[in-house]
C-alpha cells in the first residue's frame, strides 16, 4: 500500500477551498445517485494532464505505442501548461502528468513539474523507465515530485519485452536505483516510487519475483494492475490464468465480459477530466483518441469551468448514466473494479 508519509504529502498540500470543492463534488454526486438527475457542483479536483502522445517503445495494447491513436503527435505547449495551472490551482488537489505517450520524452517534463509541486498540487507521474539517468533522478527529486510509477512488467528481459518492445529491463531496474540513490544523495523521501506491474499470462508465474525484487529495490509499493485488453470478447493471448488478475470473466456462452460490479454508477465526471496535448479536455483515461471531447482550450485560456459545465460534458455524462449506455469504451471501464497492492 502507499505509505503514510505519501497521504501526509496529499493532505499538505490540500487548503480550505479545495476541501470545499470535493466536498460539494461528492454531494452533488450522491444527490445524483438518489434522484437519478445530475447534478454537479464544485470543478475538477483531479486532473491528467497529456505532455506528449509520443512514445520510445512499443507496446502492443497501448495506442500510442501500436500507432492506433489518430490525434496529432506533439508536445504539450508551455503556454497552454502554465495557464492551466495558473487559472485551476485553487480547487485542482490531484494532478497526474501522464496519459498517452512517456512523459520523460518531453523537454521541460521537470519544470511543469515543478511548476505544479510550488503551487501546492500534488503532482504524480508514470514512465517506462528508460530515460532514469543520474542526472535526470536528482533533477526529478528536485521538482518536487510527489509520486512516480515505474512500469515493470516482468522479471527477466525475456518476459519484460513482450509487452514492453523496445525496452530493457535492465535499463529500468538500475532507473530505480538511480532514483533511490538521488533521493538519499538529497535527503527527501518524495517521489514515492511505485513498481506496477501488469499482469500478463506471458509473466504472472513471476508474480513472486516481483514481489522479492520490489522488497529488494526498497521502493514504497508494489501495485498487482489486471490488463485492459482491447479485443477480449474471445480471449487474448495476453489475458492471465489467475482470475484474481484477470478483470474478464468467461460467460456460460464462451465469451468474455469485463467482471465488475455494475451498480456502481460512474463517478469519474465527478471527480476529473484528461487533457490532451493538443489541449482537448476529454473525459477520462480510457478515451485515449479523444472520441468524446467537452471541448477544446484555446492557446491562450486554461480556465476549464465553460468546458466541464458545458452541454457536451452533460449530454456526456447523462449518456453515460443511461440505462443502455452505448458507449463503446465503458465496456472496458474499471470502475468497481479493485485493484491489488503489497
Amino acid at each position: 500500500m502507499i505509505s503514510f508519509y505519501d497521504t501526509y504529502q496529499f493532505c499538505k498540500t490540500l487548503t480550505i477551498r479545495k476541501v470545499l470543492n470535493g466536498t460539494l463534488l461528492r454531494l452533488s454526486y450522491f444527490l445524483s445517485r438518489i434522484s437519478g438527475s445530475i447534478i454537479r457542483w464544485g470543478l475538477p479536483e483531479s486532473l491528467s494532464i497529456e505532455p506528449t502522445n509520443l512514445c520510445n517503445l512499443k507496446c502492443p495494447e497501448c495506442p500510442s505505442g501500436n500507432n492506433g491513436l489518430t490525434r496529432p503527435r506533439l508536445f504539450l505547449s508551455e503556454t497552454s501548461y502554465r495557464n492551466l495551472i495558473d487559472k485551476n490551482k485553487n480547487y485542482l488537489a490531484f494532478l497526474q502528468l501522464y496519459f498517452q505517450g512517456e512523459p520523460f520524452l518531453h523537454p521541460k517534463i521537470y519544470q511543469y513539474i515543478h511548476y505544479a509541486t510550488k503551487h501546492r498540487i500534488y503532482t504524480a507521474t508514470s514512465t517506462n523507465g528508460q530515460f532514469l539517468t543520474p542526472e535526470n533522478c536528482l533533477k526529478l527529486v528536485d521538482s518536487g515530485l510527489q509520486r512516480l510509477i515505474v512500469s515493470i512488467d516482468g522479471t527477466t528481459q525475456e518476459s519484460y519485452e513482450k509487452y514492453r518492445v523496445g525496452g530493457s529491463l535492465s535499463l529500468a531496474l538500475t532507473g530505480i536505483k538511480n532514483l533511490i540513490a538521488a533521493k538519499k544523495h538529497r535527503k527527501k523521501r518524495t517521489p514515492a516510487v511505485i513498481i506496477q506491474f501488469v499482469v500478463f499470462k506471458t509473466n504472472e508465474h513471476q508474480i513472486p519475483e516481483i514481489k522479492q525484487l520490489a522488497k529488494k529495490l526498497q521502493v514504497d509499493a508494489l501495485k498487482l494492475k489486471s490488463p485492459q485488453l482491447e479485443d477480449f470478447e474471445n480471449g487474448h493471448p495476453l489475458m492471465p490464468e489467475n482470475k484474481r488478475y484477470n478483470r474478464y470473466k468467461k460467460s456460460a456462452s464462451g465469451t468474455y465480459f469485463l467482471n465488475k460490479n455494475n451498480r456502481v454508477k460512474c463517478k469519474r465526471a465527478w471527480n476529473g477530466a484528461v487533457l490532451t496535448a493538443d489541449n482537448r479536455l476529454i473525459p477520462c483515461c480510457f478515451d485515449k483518441d479523444a472520441k468524446y471531447p467537452y471541448g477544446k482550450l484555446s492557446e491562450g485560456e486554461g480556465n476549464l469551468k465553460n468546458l466541464w459545465k458545458g452541454e457536451s460534458a452533460d449530454r456526456f455524462i447523462k449518456t453515460v448514466w443511461s440505462k443502455d449506455n452505448p458507449i463503446e469504451m465503458c465496456k472496458n471501464c474499471t470502475e468497481g473494479l479493485k485493484q491489488t497492492w503489497f
